[in-house]
Parts: C-alpha cells; sequence; structure tokens
C-alpha cells in the first residue's frame, strides 16, 4: 500500500512538472491576428485588440503560441510586447452633413387683368 501511494505521488508530481507554465504578455498598439499555426500558412481564427493580455507557452520560428478560450494559437512575435499598455478604441468621428437644400424661390408672377368683367370672352 505505502509502494502504492509513492508511486501516485511520484506520478502526479511528473505529471504536474509536465504542463507548461505560462508567462504574461501582451498585444502591442495594434491589432493582431491570430493563428491556428506557427507560420502565414496557417489559417487566421481570430484578432485581439490592442494591448490584449497573453499567456505565452512557447516560440518557434518567430511565433509565439498562446493561450486564448482553451484553444492554443499563435501569434507573431514583432507584434508582443513584456509590457502591460492601455488601448482606448476611437471614438465615432463621423459627423453627417447639414441639410444644405435651399428650396427654390418663388418666381412665378400671375398675369395682371386688364379690365373689369367685360373682359375678352
Amino acid at each position: 500500500m505505502k509502494t502504492f501511494l509513492i508511486s501516485a505521488a511520484i506520478a502526479a508530481t511528473a505529471l504536474t512538472a509536465s504542463v507548461a507554465s505560462a508567462d504574461q504578455a501582451w498585444v502591442g498598439q495594434n491589432h493582431l491576428n491570430y493563428r491556428t499555426g506557427p507560420g502565414l500558412n496557417y489559417a487566421v481564427a481570430g484578432t485581439f485588440q490592442p494591448c490584449h493580455a497573453l499567456d505565452t507557452y512557447d516560440r518557434q520560428y518567430g511565433w509565439v503560441q498562446v493561450l486564448h478560450q482553451g484553444q492554443y494559437y499563435w501569434v507573431h512575435q514583432d507584434y508582443v510586447v513584456n509590457y502591460q499598455c492601455s488601448y482606448t478604441p476611437p471614438q465615432n468621428t463621423y459627423t453627417p452633413p447639414k441639410n444644405t437644400y435651399t428650396p427654390p424661390k418663388k418666381t412665378y408672377t400671375p398675369p395682371k387683368q386688364t379690365g373689369g368683367y367685360g373682359g375678352n370672352y
């Protein structure tokens, strides 16, 4: 029984040690696509907002593996920073044009009546 407990403890320690530990990083000041693998030939799975916090796990060929919503994805290391930043999305700056329509001026002038009731019938 003791041997079984010791074996179980060693196995649990080995499993815990094999789980990769994450380092903290952040997306830089631009939106960043995350991909299904480490390269441009892999599909884009989504886009991170600027300054999004990332948990990084592995690095290959200039790409960084990140965990997002329970899935592993890859981002290019050139767009990842090791310091926290803040991002404020731009405000809607669209201003609808002012109504510049001016109705035409009344240009019709009715003819003057000449004479009274006995006009040209």
